[in-house]
């Protein structure tokens, strides 16, 4: 019988000291897009500092560049396969916001194989905001990409032959967290 006590009282003791791990993982946008005829979104995730999403700003060229991976479900943080994948740079000239360097990956099996639409004219970009508020920058936009098929997407190497249509948008508010100056 004090074998069974024993027993128990070590596993009540490993339990009462063993770390707990606790998710302060939040969700803080979306990605929203028709691929293959279904609507479906994406989520833009962030564990504190974790996050593959990021924006960036270069102050000397007056631009920033931001990148948007949307994560397959609510509570992933980097998960490569079946995420989405926005990029873009922003420059201001006066009053006028131009976008730049525009790109969009859906890595249908990470970054084995995929669709990719990185080139000048595949995609269509609106940028309907992009403002600081307390806590981030609140971004959001619409994008229509023209991608083209890569059984390599680490190289970007594409068949132009293969094409698929995917058309979104996007809504989020990029913490602060995420958000580097240089």
């Amino acid at each position: 019988m004090s074998h069974l006590w024993f027993r128990q009282s070590a596993l009540a003791a490993a339990l009462f000291f063993a770390p707990t791990f606790c998710a302060a993982q939040e969700v803080f946008g979306t990605l929203t897009a028709t691929i293959e005829g279904t609507e479906r979104s994406w989520f833009l995730t962030a564990d504190g500092e974790q996050s593959q999403s990021h924006g960036l700003s270069i102050a000397v060229a007056n631009m920033q560049s931001f990148g948007l991976w949307g994560q397959p479900t609510a509570d992933t943080v980097a998960e490569t396969k079946d995420s989405l994948l926005l990029k873009f740079d922003i420059m201001k000239v006066g009053s006028t916001t131009m976008p730049l360097n525009v790109s969009l990956t859906y890595l249908a099996d990470g970054w084995t194989s995929g669709w990719l639409a990185n080139e000048e004219g595949q995609t269509t970009f609106t940028l309907s905001t992009l403002e600081a508020v307390n806590g981030g920058v609140l971004m959001e936009g619409s994008f229509a990409s023209t991608a083209y098929y890569s059984d390599n997407l680490v190289s970007s190497q594409v068949d132009p032959s293969q094409t698929m249509q995917i058309d979104g948008s996007f809504s989020a508010t990029l913490p602060e967290a995420l958000l580097q100056d240089q």
